[in-house]
This record gives structure tokens, C-alpha cells and sequence, in this order.
């Protein structure tokens, strides 16, 4: 049997949007873009939406956005060292320094006691925080949001779509937030991301960003939207220059096309169901797994507000089993992956840049000891009965059951 550890759940609904979508013949931003983006904020709470192109370009932007409207509060952005690299890469690309934080085992949450403690140390040295909340298990947000004090804080949602902090979706007590639709994720646009705020003006430079970093604000095939196309004065251009093609500050071009909108609008019709199928398979992986928990940690979600599980992860208590136990599950055909980059730190490509970090104990811990398998909606019954199987034969011939 071979039970993937993520799968992308594809509809005919899906494939018909998308039939639909190249059959009007407009493929960047347009109308599907802008039902996607109503149902993403409906969804989530967040009134502005910007769609960009991956989830990394969505930290990217974000990142970017709230550095620019940050301007002049320091040069430190505190993080968590179990991270994915494309959370901690844009805080390099925008010339700042990530101060590293160690990650709580028992929640997979970031330590929001050294979080206290670096605000406390550095102040107004620290301009933000990002962190991720991690397979889908989210930290409190409210409570980082107050610590930072005034300082930006980005929650990095691409794990967590549909998962909720004090009763509000992830991403409510942030600056901005940011998404994933890789195939991997709980929707999919085939590749696709989203970044989300209450905040106008981080909007606008957030569009801004994601468009070349140009001024105007017309969506692609609209001009002169502000009646101001060719009569404003930017002091360094000639005066009335064509707005569309005034450039305020470093940008790229982000944006998510029509044909992966169109399918992200029919993804999310079905995302209710699929995060209570998510929900589903990690609480019966949990309590068919629970007998080995000698040996096993599971991340306790009943202090977690409510996660929506991207992955179900475990950690072993006992060290030097790890690789052991994930090499019989490939073998079985589970698939298995890691936490992501564990302990970033030690990762090839980030070793020789500036940090500063405190002990990540924790982190090195589940860099070695940590992995997960996945809870997709199309993981079976069938399916979890047989890793309960694999799960036993695996402790039995070692001699730990």
C-alpha cells in the first residue's frame, strides 16, 4: 500500500473552472482572481487580499511591505529556528538579521519566553517578528502581537488554513498574514499564494510589490482608474509621465494568473470538508498510535486553540530510532517528511550568514527526532490501519512492544 504524505484532492469542478478560464482567453489577473480573493477574505476575516504566485513569494512580499512600513525601527527580526527557509530567506533579501528562537516540543510552538526576552534585550533594535504556525498547530498570536508591542508581527498561515486562535482564524491578530496553495497544501491552485491584511495601507504596497513596484494601482487591462494618468508630478519624472509606468519602489511580478484563480475559487467550495477530514485522520492516527506513547510525543493540540492539521507529527522520545523508523515506513510505502529545515541554523545555505540566536536546544532536538506523515483527505481508514500495522511490527521486532 503507499499512502503519500501529502496529495493534492482535484475535482471535476476544478477541471471545468479551469477549461472555463482558458476558454475566455484573459490569463492574468481578472475576474477569477477576484472571486478568489472574496473568498479567501471571507474565509479568513482579512479584508485585503493580494494574490502572488507561491507561498515563498507571499513571505517575500510580505516581508518586504512591512520592512518599508517599518522604515527606521532596527535591523533585527526575530524568528523560529524550526523553520521552512523561504520564512527566514526574505528577512535576509530585505537586509535585516534574524534572531533566532527555539521552538516548544510539546506544542510546536515558538518559545514566546525568549521572544519576551529579546524585545526586553534589544528593543527598538527589533523592527518585527515572523513566525510560522507549524503543520497547522497554531502558537497565540494574540499574545506574540503583545509582546512585539508595536512591532510588525507576519504569521506565516501557509500550513494552516482554516486553523483558529481565541476563536479567530490565523492571521487575526497579525500585521499580515500569508498562504500557500502549493499542491502539498489544504488547497491547491497548482502553485499559489496569498498575502492578507486589515491594514490599507499595507495593501497598497504590498500590490505594489507584487507589480513591478509600480505606483499605480489599475489591475491589468484597466487605465486611468484615478483620472490622474498623465497630469501628476513625481518631482524626478517628467511632469505628467504615464502613471501606469511610474515605479515608486523595488518590486517583481507576482501575480497569480486566472487559469490557477478559477481553480482555487472551486478548492476552496470543498475546504470545510477537507479540514474536518484533516481533522479526522489526525485524531484517529493519535489514538491508534497512543499505545506506543512511551516512545512517541504528540503534540498537544488541546492547548492549541484549533489546528487544522497540515501534517500528523511525531516525535520520538527515545533518541537514535529516528532514521530507523522513517527508512521501515518508506519502505512500506508511508511516505515520511521532516519537520522542514529543523534546526535552520545548521542548513548548508544558512550557516555562514549573520544571526543571532539563543539556546535552540529544542530545535536541534526535533531537527533529529522529528518527522510527520500525512492526514489528507485521502488518507483512508484502510490506510490508517495499516500504519497502525507497520507501527507495530517496527516496535515489536526491536523489542519496545
Amino acid at each position: 500500500m503507499k499512502i503519500p504524505v501529502s496529495s493534492p484532492t482535484i475535482t471535476d469542478k476544478d477541471k471545468a473552472a479551469l477549461h472555463k478560464a482558458v476558454d475566455k482567453g484573459w490569463f492574468t489577473e481578472g475576474t477569477q482572481c477576484a472571486k478568489f480573493s472574496k473568498a479567501l477574505s471571507e474565509f479568513t476575516g482579512q479584508e485585503h487580499v493580494q494574490l502572488v504566485n507561491s507561498g515563498s513569494s507571499a513571505n517575500l512580499v510580505a516581508l518586504t511591505a512591512a520592512c518599508e512600513a517599518w522604515e527606521g525601527r532596527g535591523k533585527l527580526v526575530i524568528t523560529s529556528a524550526l523553520a521552512f527557509p523561504t520564512t527566514v530567506a526574505p528577512i535576509y533579501q530585505n537586509n535585516k538579521i534574524p534572531v533566532y528562537v527555539d521552538t516548544d516540543p510539546k506544542t510546536l510552538s515558538p518559545d514566546i519566553g525568549q521572544v519576551a526576552y529579546l524585545v526586553d534585550k534589544y528593543g527598538d533594535e527589533i523592527c518585527g517578528g515572523i513566525f510560522s504556525h507549524t503543520l497547522g498547530f497554531p502558537y497565540d498570536e494574540r499574545l506574540v502581537a503583545r509582546i512585539l508591542d508595536g512591532r510588525f508581527l507576519i504569521a506565516d498561515c501557509c500550513d494552516a488554513l482554516g486553523a483558529k486562535v481565541h476563536g479567530q482564524p490565523v492571521g487575526s491578530f497579525a500585521h499580515i498574514s500569508t498562504y500557500s496553495f502549493f499542491p502539498a497544501h489544504h488547497i491547491t491552485t497548482g502553485e499559489g499564494g496569498a498575502v492578507l491584511t486589515n491594514n490599507e495601507h499595507l495593501y497598497k504596497l504590498m500590490r505594489s510589490i507584487s507589480n513591478w513596484g509600480r505606483d499605480c494601482y489599475c489591475q491589468p487591462g484597466q487605465q486611468n482608474v484615478c483620472g490622474k494618468r498623465f497630469c501628476q508630478d513625481h518631482k524626478t519624472l517628467p511632469k505628467g509621465y504615464d502613471h501606469k509606468y511610474t515605479f515608486s519602489r523595488l518590486g517583481y511580478n507576482l501575480k497569480m494568473t486566472e487559469l490557477q484563480a478559477a481553480m482555487g475559487v472551486t478548492q476552496m467550495e470543498e475546504l470545510p470538508k477537507w479540514i474536518t477530514r484533516r481533522m479526522f485522520n489526525c485524531g484517529r492516527l493519535e489514538k491508534t498510535l497512543e499505545k506506543f506513547s512511551e516512545y512517541i510525543h504528540f503534540v498537544d493540540s488541546s492547548i492549541r486553540f484549533d489546528p487544522s492539521p497540515f501534517g500528523f507529527p511525531i516525535i520520538m522520545k527515545i533518541k537514535g530510532y529516528t532514521n530507523d523508523l522513517i527508512q521501515s515506513l518508506e519502505d512500506h510505502g508511508i511516505s515520511t517528511r521532516r519537520i522542514f529545515a529543523g534546526n535552520i541554523v545548521r542548513q548548508p545555505g544558512y550557516t555562514g550568514l549573520p544571526y543571532i540566536k539563543l539556546d535552540l536546544d529544542n530545535s536541534d532536538y526535533l531537527m533529529e527526532n522529528a518527522f510527520w506523515v500525512g492526514v489528507h483527505p485521502g488518507v483512508t481508514g484502510e490506510m490508517i490501519d495499516y500504519i497502525d500495522e507497520v507501527f507495530t511490527n517496527w516496535f515489536t521486532e526491536r523489542g519496545l512492544y
